[in-house]
């Protein structure tokens, strides 16, 4: 058994490589942790898959009720006879006073929202590293850390760098932000924050107020630093985008003359808002897509979580052949293909209960389709096995 050690050597002003070797008992050590991590992340992976499909049902089925109860509005002046329901209707967005960014002083004449977007010329981290397992269970890490300089959105932490020397990144004085106009109306209606936020194209601002001190005017922004053509560590650059009053679409609520956010019996919320004259069954059709995407994205989260899971819980079992290197990879890879085989049908398995219990008839089709699937696949591995050996044949 090898005991855990480390060394380290520069390679170079901007490259830093660590050797690590990990020895048996650590290793044995950590895949229980694994197995512990494994055994609470399988259960919440099947918690947010099944949350997952019942947000996807309420969604589909308060657009779908949104869609049909939604009336028409003219924005000229507002009807009382619809408050408190879900409107739909086209016009002139413009605020009562244009946003401005108050650090910067950047303005513009109906912009609706403004857009601030800093970079720092930083410092990154970046990391590669190559292992090997050992006769006896232990492994060797090496791992070389490499250091560029990059423009970021965001300030990245040096203090965590794992190299020598002078990758130090300075404190970012400004972040970038959003900030909207104020009374902003559509028409004879007023619009509320949840309404405007979900207009977001954003254009380059290419009139700018004069530069604030330690700031010069540079393209479409303003930089902070010595030369814009050579930046140094800690410079800065500046950009803005804005949306400007122009025709808009909406569907939400109707509240006293206000534009916001409307509730549907199972608590799913609408506000909807796109640029130019698009009728209510076109922003219906859209937010549907958006919501369709949604769940497909969390549900192959959900499902490489299961994964990962099932490949921690197996890391006890790994260990146990880690004396030899060649078995631990042998069985490290059954260990991967079998938690695959059980993460697919524990996956739909799940879709298909939170459908039956959401939508009976459909989670039922989706039961019996996984089951199909799963008996059709167990059919195949011993067809292909049995045509493989032909009694007889050399």
């Amino acid at each position: 058994m090898s005991d855990d050690s480390s060394n380290s050597t520069s390679t170079g002003s901007d490259s830093f490589s660590e050797t690590t070797t990990e020895g048996y008992g650590s290793r044995l050590g950590g895949s229980l942790i694994a197995a512990l991590i494994g055994l609470i992340l399988v259960p919440a992976a099947i918690v947010l898959l099944y949350w997952n499909e019942g947000r996807a049902v309420d969604a589909i089925r308060a657009l779908d009720r949104g869609a049909k109860s939604i009336v028409e509005v003219m924005p000229a002046a507002v009807d009382p006879k619809v408050d408190g329901k879900l409107v739909h209707l086209t016009g002139t967005m413009q605020p009562g006073t244009p946003a401005r960014d108050p650090v910067f002083g950047v303005s513009r004449d109906g912009l609706l929202r403004l857009s601030r977007k800093v970079e720092m010329f930083q410092w990154e981290e970046q990391s590669k590293s190559e292992s090997h397992e050992n006769v006896g269970g232990s492994k060797t890490t090496t791992t070389t850390y490499s250091y560029r300089k990059v423009w970021l959105d965001h300030p990245v932490d040096s203090s965590h760098f794992h190299g020598q020397g002078d990758h130090r990144n300075p404190s970012m004085p400004a972040q970038s932000q959003i900030f909207d106009g104020g009374n902003v109306q559509l028409g004879a209606y007023k619009v509320d924050t949840p309404v405007l936020s979900r207009l977001s194209e954003f254009v380059p601002v290419q009139q700018l107020s004069a530069p604030p001190p330690s700031y010069q005017a540079a393209g479409d922004g303003f930089y902070r630093g010595r030369d814009p053509a050579q930046p140094a560590i800690g410079d800065l650059k500046v950009s803005f985008g804005g949306i400007s009053a122009q025709t808009v679409s909406v569907a939400a609520a109707s509240a006293g003359g206000l534009l916001t956010v409307f509730r549907d019996s199972n608590g799913y919320t609408i506000a909807l808002a796109e640029p130019g004259s698009v009728s209510a069954e076109a922003l219906f059709t859209q937010e549907k897509k958006s919501e369709s995407t949604m769940t497909w994205i969390l549900r192959g989260v959900g499902f490489v979580l299961v994964l990962i899971g099932l490949v921690c819980i197996s890391r006890p079992l790994t260990m146990l052949f880690a004396i030899l290197p060649f078995l631990e990879s042998i069985v490290g890879a059954g260990a991967f293909l079998a938690a695959v085989t059980l993460s697919v049908p524990i996956t739909l398995v799940t879709i298909a209960v939170a459908w039956i219990v959401h939508r009976p008839l459909t989670g039922i089709i989706l039961l019996v389709a996984a089951g199909l699937g799963m008996f059709l696949l167990g059919k195949i591995g011993p067809r292909r096995r049995q045509a493989g050996f032909i009694p007889g044949r050399a």
